[in-house]
């Protein structure tokens, strides 16, 4: 590799899909371009199976992530698959078929291993004490904890905010059914917050759609003030009990495409704060893939996934 030449990662979340371009420099990177597409990879796959419409979207979305590499020199790329694949019987299929079109082979990383991506891709911006970083996404919740730039405990947790929507049947939105997804979630954090031994007082960094998309309705509520707050998120949960459909869900500051989640990531968001005991959270735009073009450029392997995309030809 080259100075001023270029490494990417693509994130295939099980609700969205994440590419994230640097630019190598002097041993480290910094971004030039990033995008992210909703893609709902996870939809329906409580048997077990990617549902072929799901596969089609997120075939699409990477046939367009492919176009704008094409702008790129020829670079070292990195795909990583979450919760959206483990765990699933066609996974290999549809990984056959992200390689054919990518040239590359997804990497379905397991949970704890997820969580150490995470925290690598945030936890560089938050200094040198202790830290948890949390990341609530569409299948999972990942939970991290460490001092500085390395994780010493991580642990995923199976709640998310497409996951969770089986609390909401048929899209319904009452108080019970808010209460079912909230208690449920906060028994599992509750479960993992037990093995992760958190010191008291730990500065809280979230990252992930969900939370940025939490901390911007709160933030349009108060007009000011970055962050989220236990008290604050409890307001927000007794405004949502006026919407009776989960895509009916509106607040100023919310992204269209992410109404039909936000009551589910909310419920979330709450239990987290509930079960950890959290008053106060920072929330950072850093994240997973961040983590991945960190570890390989730490590792020093950038080049060993190289692969050519060109506009025309493959």
């Amino acid at each position: 590799m080259t100075a001023d030449s270029y490494i990417a990662a693509i994130d295939m979340g099980s609700n969205s899909f994440h590419l994230l371009i640097g630019q190598l420099r002097h041993r480290t990177w910094r971004p030039c371009y990033k995008t992210e597409r909703k893609v709902q990879l996870a939809a329906g796959n409580a048997g077990g199976f990617l549902q072929a419409e799901a596969q089609m979207r997120a075939l699409t979305c990477l046939a367009e992530f492919k176009q704008i590499l094409g702008g790129y020199d020829p670079m070292p790329l990195h795909i990583v698959a979450t919760a959206s694949l483990r765990g699933m019987a066609n996974a290999a299929s549809f990984c056959g078929q992200v390689q054919s079109l990518l040239g590359v082979m997804p990497e379905i990383v397991s949970g704890e291993l997820e969580a150490e991506l995470v925290y690598l891709g945030v936890g560089n911006e938050a200094g040198d004490g202790a830290q948890l970083v949390v990341d609530i996404g569409g299948g999972s919740t990942e939970l991290a904890f460490g001092r500085g730039p390395r994780m010493a405990r991580g642990r995923s947790v199976a709640v998310g905010c497409l996951s969770y929507l089986r609390y909401f049947p048929e899209g319904r939105l009452g108080g019970a059914d808010f209460n079912a997804a909230l208690g449920a979630a906060r028994v599992e954090f509750e479960r993992a917050a037990a093995t992760l031994a958190l010191p008291p007082g730990v500065a809280v960094v979230g990252c992930s759609g969900t939370l940025l998309a939490v901390e911007q309705v709160l933030m349009a509520r108060r007009g000011h003030a970055a962050g989220i707050y236990r008290d604050d998120l409890r307001h927000l949960v007794a405004d949502l009990q006026s919407f009776t459909r989960v895509e009916s869900v509106f607040f100023a500051g919310l992204a269209e495409d992410r109404q039909s989640i936000f009551a589910s990531g909310l419920a979330i968001v709450l239990a987290l704060f509930e079960a950890l005991n959290i008053d106060e959270m920072v929330v950072s735009e850093r994240g997973l893939r961040e983590g991945i073009l960190e570890r390989s450029v730490n590792a020093g392997v950038v080049s060993t996934a190289s692969v050519e995309i060109k506009h025309k030809g493959g």
